[in-house]
C-alpha cells in the first residue's frame, strides 16, 4: 500500500455519516469536517504494523493480530490501522508500529475509530 492508496481508502470511509459524539456548541457537520481534516492530515507513508495486545476484550485483536496491516495514519502516539484488502479501521497506540496496542474494536466508520 502507497500513501495516495491510503488517502484513497480514507475518502472513500468519509462518504459514510460518521457515528461521532458532537461536543457541545458544535454541529456535526462542523465537527465531522473538523476530524476529517485532521485524519488527512495525519496520513503518512503506510508501514506493515503488528499488534501485540489490546485495551479491551471481546473485541477484533485476534482478527488483526492474525491479519496483515497497515498503520496509514499518525498523530503522537495513536495510529490509524486498516486491513489489507479490507474497509476496516482500527485505533492503536504506540511508538513503534511493530508493537502497537490496539483499542479493541474496529469497523468500517474511519472517523469513529480515529477518534475513539
Amino acid at each position: 500500500m502507497n500513501k495516495s492508496e491510503a488517502l484513497s481508502k480514507i475518502k472513500a470511509a468519509l462518504t459514510r455519516d460518521a457515528q461521532v459524539i458532537t461536543p457541545k456548541g458544535e454541529t456535526y457537520d462542523g465537527f465531522v469536517k473538523a476530524l476529517s481534516k485532521d485524519l488527512l492530515v495525519s496520513v503518512i507513508v503506510p508501514v506493515e504494523a503488528q499488534v501485540v495486545s489490546t485495551c479491551a476484550k471481546n473485541g477484533d485483536f485476534e482478527r488483526y493480530k492474525n491479519s496483515k496491516i497497515w498503520a496509514i495514519a499518525k498523530s503522537k502516539g495513536s495510529w490509524l490501522l486498516t486491513l489489507d484488502n479490507e474497509n476496516e479501521f482500527a485505533l492503536g497506540f504506540g511508538e513503534n508500529p511493530n508493537q502497537i496496542m490496539m483499542h479493541g474494536f474496529s469497523s468500517s466508520d474511519v472517523l469513529a475509530e480515529w477518534c475513539t
